[in-house]
């Protein structure tokens, strides 16, 4: 099928095709946070901060984690540039969002 049709004098891109996609396994599941290294990635969303504050602090006092780490994206439309940063330095990311 064309990508493009024209309908009057007007020309519509039409959004369909293949999609390229590769499988990809999930990372295994932790068995424990106690004493692991938490990312905290902040969407930038209204609230968001409140909200993942008060988790980090919930599970540093139920987990005894070693460390967190926050990270604030610019635009919650944007990938995060520094997911290479977070795999390398945590155990396990939480992605949180505002309202």
């Amino acid at each position: 099928m064309k990508n493009q049709q024209t309908i009057g004098n007007v020309s519509v891109l039409l959004p369909n095709g293949t999609a390229d996609i590769v499988a990809k396994t999930l990372a295994p599941r932790l068995t424990t946070l106690k004493g692991m290294r938490i990312g905290i990635l902040d969407n930038s969303k209204e609230f968001a901060d409140l909200v993942l504050n008060g988790i980090a602090e919930m599970l540093g006092r139920e987990y005894a984690l070693r460390e967190v780490r926050f990270w604030r994206k610019s635009y919650l439309g944007i990938p995060a540039p520094f997911t290479a940063e977070m795999a390398a330095g945590c155990d396990a990311v939480i992605n949180g969002v505002g309202h």
